[in-house]
């Protein structure tokens, strides 16, 4: 009799104890279940845009674009707008051209203008080249500046992109000595600086940018003068997606 109540007691907590098993089973499964619908549902955007931009995500009035990574190329493709990946965007710059160093000593400031162009290669980078020209002096110093490097979105903010651009260059101030000759070296350089655009259509787009310029090496071409140095220009802007 006693062997047969040990039996019937030993068989119960074993039962017991694969019932504990299973509960146990199960609430690791639900963990596991868990952990992975929240890398889910951070991981959709680590192939399209960064973290910071997840709120676009779940926007449905944002154009596609600006949505998540379900869009598809062939969907971006058809909705272009400015500086999206993909997208060709060209402007024309004015603005003011501020002499620094010995360039600031021996000539003035003046109005300047280029041509800018920028491909969207995702929502962060794009490559950027532009060319530029200056006159100062009545004409005794013009400056040609042919630049390209990135351009690094900081952020959206609906129709408002802030942004840095940066890189290398080529420069050329040429200086008028008479009417017959003139001092034109070429320079290497870097540029640098902030801007932010506005989306005003599908097509176009308006903003501002501050850059910083610094020529490498600098060319004397009179006592107390020489050509080269550090400048910053102020531009305005206005341009097109295609």
């Amino acid at each position: 009799m006693s062997g047969f109540l040990l039996s019937k007691f030993c068989r119960f907590y074993k039962f017991k104890g694969k019932v504990a098993t299973l509960h146990g089973l199960g609430a690791v499964l639900a963990i596991m279940g868990g952990a992975t619908s929240a890398l889910a549902a951070t991981g959709n955007n680590w192939n399209d845009k960064p973290s910071w931009m997840s709120s676009l995500d779940s926007d449905d009035s944002a154009p596609p674009h600006r949505r998540g990574s379900s869009v598809s190329r062939g969907e971006r493709s058809r909705n272009f707008s400015p500086f999206v990946p993909g997208s060709n965007n060209l402007a024309i710059e004015v603005g003011q051209i501020f002499l620094m160093g010995d360039l600031s000593s021996n000539f003035e400031d003046s109005l300047g203008t280029a041509v800018n162009y920028t491909y969207g290669v995702s929502d962060i980078f794009g490559f950027n080249a532009a060319l530029g020209y200056s006159n100062h002096a009545g004409g005794k110093l013009s400056m040609t500046s042919l630049k390209s490097g990135l351009r690094l979105n900081l952020s959206w903010y609906d129709k408002v992109i802030p942004y840095i651009a940066f890189g290398l260059g080529f420069y050329r101030p040429s200086y008028m000595v008479n009417a017959t000759d003139s001092n034109s070296p070429v320079l290497f350089g870097v540029h640098v600086g902030p801007g932010v655009d506005l989306e005003i259509s599908r097509d176009l787009f308006f903003g501002a940018a501050l850059t910083f310029h610094d020529m490498f090496n600098s060319v004397k071409i009179a006592p107390g003068k020489s050509l080269g140095g550090t400048y910053t220009s102020f531009f305005l802007h206005l341009g097109t997606t295609f």
